[in-house]
Parts: structure tokens; sequence; C-alpha cells
């Protein structure tokens, strides 16, 4: 296929072309160029390296790749240098590989690469090596945020249309491709394409378009779908203008269509389902198309609700038309029917009444006899409503299907099955189901340190895939500090092959500070100033982040220049707890080497040692030992352990509505307090600054411990919860004061159950039930916040934390009742959410659920019932029926002598009967 060709680009301002000097020794010409990369002299770089023969381009790799490393160090470099060294470095790979590598690095993202000069460069090379770094470039993994660099597509693009070869079908150019045509601005590179919000217009010029376009469902293509954002108008939008030009013959409907629904099928989360569904229901199919891929719409009924509520409208108006056979109506209902979505399972009962009254009633029988077992009791009610009005058509066979379907309804319906079908439903079990609740946690040893650079290795290469698990992270911190103690050259041989050379995750950044590849400049720049830190995305935010902060940059700043044999603070059980014993032999250690402790390390150090002698961690033998020790950080931590460590607070409730300046949502959501801390303990956590090159020792504990153990007030706030990351890291924080872990994630847990909920959030709450410590109000009021997450995961990891407390005995379900109402009555909790948790909860533990629920339902019902109720009342009788409650609750019994017939009056009804009299 060929493209159209690139129209010349309009000039750009640069420095005067200095006049070529003669070809001098290979080193003087790399020189050369390099100062005019380094200088941004576009001119004289393409007048240096047009006509260069390939050996000679080869030759200046070398101080080229230095000064790309140079610049990538600075924060001083010419913005444009390191757009001539894109296109030098490029063009000086002869082999297509090196070139596409090249390209692709991450320091290349660059805004104006197109410089007439520095393209004349690459359409200078031959079309064999643009076609072959082209389609390297175009199967690069495409940047799944929509903020990586776009440099590598539009080269990939302009080399392609240079070289007249046609777009390849590669998903993740697919991907870039519509990233580059959502946008807006002019392309300098490729003018022939109209910039503006108008899609559409662009579309039409576009030559990729016919090729591309119908590749839209085979990419990851979900976050540029439902834009470009730029658009004010929804036919401006991809859905529309791909429908329109679809529409036009300019797009192949037929295989646009096709792969639509082969991508429905093949499923992905929920939101990316969405917006593939909405660009599928813009193209609007018609009853031969639907009927055309009607297999594909019968494989999504079991996908995600909103994909199967489309499949089910569709199939339903098929089968109106005559255009199913009985099978595939069957196939449906087998599957709609045990669904749990009430409204899926009413559509489904609905188009089995059509196809009755069509004189199919024996196929809308034997379908229906599917609902009879369904866990939902209102909807085995409608199924029931469904069979009397059709049930006379009934004999054989299927009457006999259908009592043995019946024998599954819900002791409630027995008496209109034994009407309708003569059958006699068994009433509940009289056996009372006893709660299976797991074995109390158990302390897990964390396993001893790496003991050479080949395992600091292998772990940094697990927990590189897996940053957010912190033992490993603890045990590499650790790792890397004893291998650049004993030797930095092995252990930076060793981490070569697992160290990308531009890697930027935490680990990764540390693991350069310890094997040099990130300078020690860089590392004082961040302990200087916080516009210089290394450590600010998003998993350093609010006061636990930035104690975490403080923390690397503690570990670089002795990584880079003041080595340590081993980090203090290294926990010796996987919940953060450490031994009193080891930190003490290790202080005895670091008091024989004349090594001063880091003031982070060490105040982490005594937050993770209990001092109360309660947790079997070597309290009373490490308060012995320690008081031998002389060095001033020895004394501090026997006194530290002698007065019980860090003393524990009560939380209470900040009524809502409470204003505070920047707390987030304050007048419809509750959080908790506690004092701040004060008196020697916190003295203890001080010890002497080390010795940083422009940096101001401060008196008293560092300002990040200061901020880890309060105010309350600052982990609400919005900066602090908004966009953050918790993870295990924060648990292993404080694992002695199960309390006030409580209180900084409470924030998030809220994020979790919103309208929009977060994911995620909630599965801290396991590990916080690992932790030690009494459990009050904040951790009471976080497993609230869990009970509505909004994500079923995040509600199973609830689940998990309440039945390691309950086995733990440090449940209270009278507080965690009392402030799930409270959070139900503000709307920062979810009833069917809350139901649904609980109804999770009751299959392992009844009796938990039930003695969460039963001082809950006064509180839900009295007065204005909310929406929803219905269902928590649903999974009340569940409860109270495998647990063998009895015994009237007042609010029940006045809710179920109401009139009326609602589904909340019903399964009240159902209660009271299972409850019995006074």
């Amino acid at each position: 296929m060929s493209t159209e060709p690139v129209e010349p680009a309009a000039p750009v301002a640069s420095a005067e072309p200095a006049v070529p000097t003669a070809p001098a020794e290979s080193a003087d010409f790399a020189e050369e160029l390099a100062a005019a990369v380094r200088e941004a002299r576009f001119a004289d770089v393409a007048a240096l390296l047009t006509a260069l023969p390939d050996a000679r381009r080869r030759a200046a790799l070398p101080r080229l790749r230095r000064l790309r490393r140079e610049l990538r160090d600075s924060s001083h470099s010419r913005g444009g240098a390191t757009t001539a060294l894109l296109v030098a470095g490029a063009v000086c790979h002869t082999a297509p590989s090196g070139a596409a590598d090249w390209i692709g690095g991450r320091e290349f993202d660059v805004r104006y690469w197109a410089q007439p000069p520095l393209v004349a460069l690459l359409d200078d090379r031959p079309a064999p090596w643009q076609r072959e770094v082209a389609l390297r470039l175009a199967r690069r993994p495409a940047d799944r945020t929509g903020w990586g660099s776009t440099v590598p597509y539009e080269i990939a693009e302009h080399l392609l249309r240079r070289s007249d070869t046609p777009p390849p079908a590669e998903p993740d150019f697919v991907a870039g491709w519509m990233r580059d045509r959502g946008r807006p601005e002019p392309r300098p590179w490729l003018r022939l394409l109209p910039p503006g919000p108008d899609l559409y217009a662009r579309l039409s010029a576009d030559a990729f378009a016919p090729v591309l376009a119908p590749l839209v469902f085979d990419a990851d293509t979900a976050a540029h779908l439902s834009g470009p954002w730029s658009a004010g108008d929804p036919a401006q939008r991809w859905p529309a203008v791909l429908a329109r030009l679809a529409a036009e013959g300019t797009v192949d409907r037929t295989a646009l269509l096709g792969r639509g629904f082969a991508r429905l099928v093949r499923g992905g989360a929920p939101g990316e389902l969405r917006t593939y569904l909405e660009a599928l229901r813009a193209l609007a199919p018609g009853p031969d198309e639907l009927a055309d891929n009607r297999r594909a719409l019968l494989a999504l009924l079991d996908g995600p609700s909103t994909v199967a509520g489309y499949a089910q409208e569709a199939l339903a108006a098929l089968d109106g038309a005559g255009r199913l056979t009985a099978e595939e109506v069957a196939e449906a209902s087998g599957v709609l029917l045990a669904r749990p979505e009430k409204k899926l399972v009413r559509a489904q009962l609905g188009w089995l009444e059509r196809v009755a009254a069509d004189g199919r009633a024996e196929l809308a029988l034997r379908a229906a006899a599917d609902c009879l077992g369904h866990p939902d009791r209102q909807l085995q009610g409608q199924a029931l409503k469904l069979l009397k009005r059709h049930v006379a058509a009934a004999e054989g066979e299927l009457l006999t299907e259908l009592r043995a379907a019946a024998l599954l309804l819900d002791p409630a319906h027995a008496r209109t099955a034994a009407e309708l079908l003569g059958v006699d439903v068994p009433p509940a079990a009289a056996a009372q189901d006893a709660d299976r609740l797991p074995e109390p946690p158990r302390r897990v040893p964390v396993p001893a340190p790496l003991a050479t650079p080949a395992e600091v290795a292998e772990e940094l290469a697990a927990a590189l895939a897996a940053p957010e698990e912190s033992v490993s992270f603890e045990r590499v911190l650790d790792g890397l500090a004893r291998q650049v103690w004993a030797d930095r050259d092995a252990l930076a041989a060793a981490l070569a092959p697992v160290l990308p050379a531009d890697e930027w995750r935490t680990l990764g950044v540390l693991a350069g500070t310890a094997t040099g590849a990130v300078p020690r400049p860089r590392v004082l720049r961040a302990l200087q100033s916080r516009r210089g830190r290394m450590f600010s995305s998003w998993e350093f935010r609010g006061p636990v982040g930035e104690f975490l902060a403080a923390r690397l940059h503690e570990t670089a700043w002795r990584l880079a220049a003041d080595p340590v044999p081993f980090l203090l603070s290294t926990p010796t059980w996987h919940n953060g707890a450490l031994d009193a014993r080891e930190l003490v032999a290790r202080l005895a250690r670091y008091q024989e080497l004349g090594v001063r402790p880091g003031p982070v390390d060490f105040a982490l150090a005594l937050l993770r040692t209990a001092g109360d002698g309660t947790d079997g961690t070597g309290v009373a033998e490490g308060i012995e030992v320690a008081e031998a020790l002389t060095s001033p950080a020895g004394r501090q931590l026997a006194a530290w352990l002698r007065g019980g460590g860090l003393p524990r607070r009560t939380s209470t409730p900040v009524p809502p509505g409470t204003w505070t300046t920047g707390v987030w949502c304050a007048e419809f959501r509750r959080y908790a307090e506690q004092p701040e801390p004060a008196g020697p303990a916190l003295e203890l956590l001080a010890v002497p600054a080390l010795d940083v090159p422009g940096v101001e020792p401060a008196a008293g504990p560092p300002e990040a411990v200061r901020a880890l153990l309060g105010p309350s007030r600052d982990f609400q706030l919005r900066s602090a919860v908004e966009d953050s990351a918790p993870d295990s890291r924060w648990t292993a924080l404080l694992p002695h004061h199960r309390e006030e872990l409580a209180l900084r994630i409470t924030g998030q847990l809220a994020q979790s159950a919103a309208d929009t909920p977060e994911r995620g959030h909630p599965q801290l709450l396991p590990l916080l039930a690992e932790a030690e410590g009494p459990c009050g109000f904040a951790v009471h009021q976080a497993l609230a916040y869990g009970l509505g997450a909004g994500h079923a995961e995040d509600r199973s990891a609830t689940v998990d934390a309440l039945l390691s407390l309950a086995a733990q005995r440090q449940l209270d379900p009278a507080a965690l009742a009392a402030e799930a109402h409270e959070l139900l009555a503000l709307g920062a909790v979810k009833p069917n959410r809350l139901a649904a948790t609980l109804a999770e909860l009751a299959d392992p533990a009844p009796r938990l659920a039930w003695s969460v629920l039963a001082p809950l339902l006064p509180a839900l019902l009295d007065g204005s019932p909310p929406r929803g109720a219905a269902d928590l009342v649903a999974v009340a009788v569940d409860c109270a029926r495998r647990s063998g409650a009895r015994g009237p609750i007042d609010a029940v019994t006045r809710t179920a002598a109401r009139k009326g017939g609602t589904k909340l009056l019903a399964e009240a009804r159902n209660l009271a009967a299972l409850l019995g009299p006074a």
C-alpha cells in the first residue's frame, strides 16, 4: 500500500550552521559531533553526519552513549540537546535494531523532534533501513497510561510513509495511532492531517485509517476509544466517528463489527468492556448483523452485567423476529437465570413470558425451572408466578422436572409450591452451623539476610516484579547495604544483568545508587532540596509516604557515600516486627565499628520493637543486654524498652460535618483522631543527624518521624489520600500498634467505598489483622469501610480480616455494627455492598455474621430504612436460619407487621417467623 508523501516541515529557528570541517581522526570527529549535539546546533549536526560513511557513524556511537548518560544525569543540559542526540544517535546506528532501541529510550521524550535538519538525516537513510526501524518501533509495547513518550510512534509513522511501507497490523502500533490521531495539536512532521478537535476530518484525510481503524478492537485501546478529550461533542469522539466512516464505506463495517464482538468475548476489566460496548453500540448493528454474530452474543451472557444486558436485549429482539432456535433460547435462559444480578433475571423471566404467550409454553416452563433454585427468594417468587400462569400446559416428564426443581425453593415458598405442583418443600434444617474460623495468625520469620551479591540480584529481580511486597523490599534494602559495605564492585557486576541502564523504579534507583550508576551528587541534591528528591511519586504521598521517602533518601546516601554493615530497622518477622535482642546485637556491632545510626533508620527500628514485654520479642533479655551498651543509641534503646515503647493512643470519632481545613469530604465521611505523641518516648527516637554537606542538622526526631506519628488530621487531608498507594510497606511500619495503623489508612478505605470506588486499599485489612495491639474505634471504623468496598475482591479481603480478628478474639461485633450504621446513615457505605460482604462472611461464619447483623437491624429498620435495606434483611434471614438464632427483635417485628408487598416487608416477615415470638 502506498502512503502520501511527507510534506516538508516549516522552518524552525536554530543556530547558524558552522562551516563543516574536513573529517579528522575518529576521536576528534566524535568530540566535534558531541559538542554540536550538546549545544543543540541542529544544522551543524546535520552537516557533520550527512554523507558520512557507515563506519564513521558507528565509530561515533561510544561518545554519543557517554553524552546520553551525561545529559540524563544533568539538570542543566540545554533542552534541544536531547532532541539532537535522539536523531544523531539513531542515524549513527547502521543496524535497524540498534536504531529502534535508541529511539525508544525513556529520556528521549522530546516535544519537537521534527527539526528540518534532523528530519533530513532520517530521510537520507536507505529505504530498507527506514522500513526495518519503523517496523521494529511498531512492535514495541505501547504505553498503557497515555502519558508516555509519543516520539517512537511519530518517528515510526514518518519512516513508514517515507519508505512507502503500509502500516503494520500491530496492536501496539494501532494504539499509538489512535493516541496520535486523538491529539488536536499540529503535527510538524505530518502536515497533511488537519489539527483541531475534528477527529472525523483528520481520519478522512488519513491513508492509514482504512487499514488501522478496523483493528481498534484488536488492541488495548479502551483509554483512547473513550476520547479524544478535546472533543466537545459526542459526535466527535471515536465511537461516533468510526460508525460514520463505516457507514460511508471508508472502513470495512463487517470486519469492524466482527472484531468488536470478538473483543467483548475475550473479556477484560468491566470499565474497558463498557468502552468497547459503547463503540459497538454506536455502530448500531442491524438484525442480519446480529444474527450473523449470535454465537458471540450467547457467549457474552457470561460477561459483566452491562455486556450481558446488551447481549440479552439483542438476543430477545432476534427471538421476537424468529431468528433464534429453541435450543438457543434455552441456552440463553440457562445462563441468565443463574446470574446473581436481579435485573438480568427479571428481564429473562419477562422474555420467557413472551415465549410462553407465543405458544411455546413448554420451552418457557422448562427454562423457568432453573430459577426455582436461585439464591434470591424474591426471584424464586417471580418464577413461581410465571409457572402459575402457564402450569396447566405441563404434564408428564415436564411436570416431573418442575416438581424436582421446586425442591430447591426456599421454605418461605412451600405453601405456593404445594398448591401449584403438589410438592412438599422440605423445611429449614434444624441443625446449627458452627463458625469455621481460621487459626490465629502466627509470626513468620523473615529469611536470613542476603549474604552474596548473587542473592541480592536474584531477590532484586523478584522485588522489582512485586514492589509492594514489604518483606522482599526490606531484604533488598538490607542486602544492598551489606554488599556495598563488603564489595561494591562485586555487587555492580552481579546486578548488571537485572538492572537496566534507565531503571526508574524505587528499588532499581537504590540499586543504581549502590553500584554507582546513580552519581553521588544526584543523591546529595535529593537531601538538600525537596525539588531534587529522587522518590516523590504517588507512592510517597501523605505523612506515611513522606516517611517512606525520607527513609529511602537516607538509605540512598548511606549506599552512595556513607556505607554501613547492615540496616538497623530490617524486621525479623513478616508483619514488620523486630526482635529486641536482634536490635541490641545490631547496635552493639555499630558501636564496635564506630558507625553512627541513621536518624530515620534508628527511629523505625525502635518503632518496630515492642517495649511492653507481652509479645515474645525478647524484650526482657533485650533490656538486660542493652544496659551494657555505652553508645547514646544503645542507652536510648534500653530506655525505650524499659518505658514500654511507643505509648498506645485511644481513637475517638470525629463527627461528620466537623470542618477541618484540607480534610477531604468531611461533610459525609467519618474519621478518627488520636492525641498527638509527646513525652520522653518521642525524644528517645532522636539521634544526631548524619553529616551531609549542605544539610542543616535538625534537633529532635526527624520531621518525617514526627509526621508519621501525628497529628491525626494530616492522614485525612486530600493531598494525603487522593491517588495514594498504600501497600504492605505501610502496615509494616507500626507492627505493634494496630489502632494507629488503622487510623493512617482510613482515608484510603473510605475511597474504596465511594460511589466510584478505588480498587485495592482493603487488601491491607488482612495485614492489619496480622499486626499486634488492641482493636479500638479506628480498627472497627476501618473494617466498616471495608464492609462497603465497591470491588468484590476488596470485600473478600475484608471478610478475611474479620475472620482473623474473630479467631484472635479481637473483634467487637456490636462496635462494628454501630459504625457500619453510622456510615450507612451518611451514605458513605452502600447497603447492597454491605449485604454482599456479610453474605460472604456468613458462608464460613454464620454466627459471626449474625452477631453483626443483630445489633445493626434495629438501627437500620427504625425510621426510614435506606434503599437496599431489604438485601441486608435477606442476609439476616439466611444467617438466623443457619446459626439457629431465636428471640424476637422489636424493630423486625414492627416492620413485619406493616402492610405492603415490598421485598423489605416480605423478608422482615420471613425473619420474624424464624426468630419466633417472645
